[in-house]
């Protein structure tokens, strides 16, 4: 699959997650933005946005005097639009990963910023995107495209999900040309499943030829293929058949 979704409630920890990820990648040519709370005496009041270039500038706050209002915050709209559209815009040229962190009710108060991460998803580099659950039109959108494979995360399984997306993103990112053939072989398999028109005999076979490749060429590391993988292939039989 192209682009991830990773969804979750609040408070789950997609953007910690999304940090963790970021981290992990941070010598390999990724761009985008956190969605960060803004906490005074252990209150959340508003939200900063972080692109990845160091920058922090306040997106929402409860007692902003002007904004468009989403819940108890008012969202200073220019941000997404000054700020947030630019770094979507020069991630579709230079980066490899684009992190977008979140899609939300906030965020998409800017129509400049929804046209951008459409026009992202269509045209762009891998997306690694969070959301929320509430039935968002665009992101309903987002989630029935075939390029998106959803990503639930809670509590119980982000653990597994933070050690098998780092795998994954390390993988696509590799230099090394064999462990990138690896990748499309396994992208091929995705495309397999996700066209309805396949038999499943054949996705089998296809999906053994890569468990062997995986094993000849990491016979020391026996649970890759499971991590990276298998359960890759299991969600997205779970999402389109």
């Amino acid at each position: 699959m192209k682009h991830l979704l990773i969804v979750g409630r609040p408070g789950v920890g997609k953007t910690t997650l999304m940090k963790r990820l970021i981290h992990s990648l941070q010598s390999r040519p990724i761009d985008g933005f956190l969605t960060e709370e803004f906490r005074e005496q252990e209150q959340r009041i508003g939200f900063w946005l972080s692109p990845l270039d160091g920058r922090q500038v306040l997106l929402a706050h409860r007692r902003s005097a002007e904004g468009s209002r989403v819940g108890p915050y008012k969202v200073n709209v220019s941000v997404l639009d000054e700020v947030a559209v630019p770094v979507i815009r020069r991630g579709m040229q230079r980066a490899f990963v684009l992190f977008l962190d979140e899609l939300g009710s906030m965020e998409l108060c800017s129509k400049p910023f929804e046209q951008a991460v459409q026009q992202a998803f269509d045209r762009g580099p891998s997306i690694v995107a969070t959301a929320g659950v509430a039935p968002i039109p665009f992101l309903e959108r987002l989630k029935r495209r075939k390029d998106v494979e959803l990503i639930p995360l809670t509590r119980a399984n982000r653990d597994a999900v933070e050690e098998e997306l780092t795998a994954r993103l390390h993988a696509l990112c590799a230099e090394d040309e064999a462990v990138r053939a690896l990748q499309r072989q396994a992208d091929r398999i995705c495309e397999m499943i996700v066209s309805g028109d396949v038999p499943q005999i054949d996705i089998e076979i296809q999906q053994a030829a890569l468990r062997e490749a995986v094993a000849r060429m990491f016979p020391d590391k026996q649970a890759l293929y499971p991590l990276i993988y298998e359960s890759r292939f299991r969600r997205l039989w779970q999402q389109f058949r």
